[in-house]
């Protein structure tokens, strides 16, 4: 129920989701296209979150990522004792909800008061202009008018733009979907199509180019050229709209915080990101001192890596690790350090590659 991913903590009390995106990981978990079920209470879920081994005060978290919440009541009602729960045990992690599905007026009302008790809360709005053969189940005429009804109860929004695939990827879809997210988000965050290599087979059925592409399961994500192409020319039409190509750095930049994740100064950061001079100076001013040996053992210790070879490379801003280590392990390291951290693969673990640990973007077409 308590995972670390790449960016934030993920805390899953209700698993199973009712749609059926096409690209969803949840296919292959047997979890697209049934009633969720709860895991566990909230009072269970805050518990035994802040008893987990990963669980530190300052790192984001982010809830029901094995469900879209928004979709039916009983989840619903499920977050919102949750957010009740958080309020009273004062957790101090920014909170982040992640939807494609329609927020109700009650629900708006419940992550106003919770944002006015003091819970950062932050919320990633799904929409790529995907059609319903992709996107079973989904209203994206709800999912557009999020925008301005979360926008209008003063919550922060970003657009999460992921992922696009070639029947998204045209000018006209394109443009609607930046000109929406600019109107209202406070910054796009894009991320491909994320393929684990039990998905390969699964998803060359609505991408067939992918068949020929057996790299996509190493790489952070496949994006259709045109995209690609696109995401990188919006200073175009909204030069002052930040689009990030990391998560990390979308939340910071809504958090008002710097970069932790060791990615100022990459080539992500400086050529893929349209990032604002506000934030480029915050992460400058607050860039940390490079690990010392005995941090970097200490960390390594605490994550179970004892003994494994390790070296700092890119002027001690990347630590390199000799072995397989799992994407939940690399990002946790990643935060303990505050640096990049690349390894040899990530072992037995399903999970996609991560860009935060090195992984590069595929461009296909």
């Amino acid at each position: 129920m308590i995972d670390q991913h790449a960016t934030w903590i993920a805390v899953n009390p209700v698993q199973g989701c009712t749609k059926g995106c096409a690209y969803c990981f949840l296919n292959e978990r047997g979890q697209t296209r049934v009633r969720p079920r709860q895991v566990a209470t909230p009072a269970e879920a805050v518990e035994q979150l802040l008893a987990s081994e990963v669980y530190a005060p300052d790192r984001a978290v982010a809830l029901y990522t094995w469900t879209d919440v928004m979709a039916l009541s009983s989840s619903r009602e499920h977050l919102h004792r949750l957010l009740g729960e958080w309020q009273r045990a004062r957790v101090p992690n920014p909170l982040v909800l992640i939807t494609k599905c329609r927020v109700p007026d009650e629900t708006i009302a419940r992550l106003t008061a919770a944002r006015a008790a003091g819970v950062p809360l932050v919320v990633f709005l799904s929409y790529s202009g995907l059609g319903k053969d992709i996107e079973q189940g989904i209203r994206h005429q709800d999912s557009a008018r999020n925008f301005p009804a979360l926008s209008a109860a003063g919550i922060p929004l970003v657009h999460y733009w992921r992922p696009v695939l070639p029947t998204a990827a045209t000018p006209e879809v394109m443009t609607g979907v930046l000109d929406l997210a600019a109107r209202y988000a406070r910054c796009s965050m894009v991320a491909g199509l994320k393929v684990e290599r039990a998905a390969l087979g699964r998803l060359a059925g609505v991408w067939p180019e992918l068949a020929l592409a057996p790299q996509a399961t190493e790489a952070e994500g496949v994006y259709p050229r045109p995209f690609w192409e696109f995401v990188h020319s919006t200073r175009r039409k909204h030069p002052g709209y930040p689009v990030f190509h990391a998560t990390a750095c979308a939340l910071a930049y809504v958090l008002r915080q710097p970069d932790r994740f060791g990615i100022y100064g990459s080539e992500m950061c400086r050529q893929r990101t349209v990032c604002p001079a506000v934030q480029r100076d915050r992460c400058a001013a607050a860039a940390p001192p490079l690990p010392t040996d005995e941090a970097v053992t200490a960390a390594l210790r605490l994550r179970g890596l004892s003994g494994v070879g390790h070296r700092l490379d890119v002027d001690g801003r990347e630590l390199v690790l000799d072995a397989a280590v799992p994407a939940r392990v690399v990002g946790a390291l990643t935060q303990d350090l505050r640096v990049r951290v690349r390894v040899d693969g990530q072992g037995d673990d399903r999970y996609w590659s991560s860009g935060t640990a090195g992984a590069a973007p595929l461009i296909v077409g």
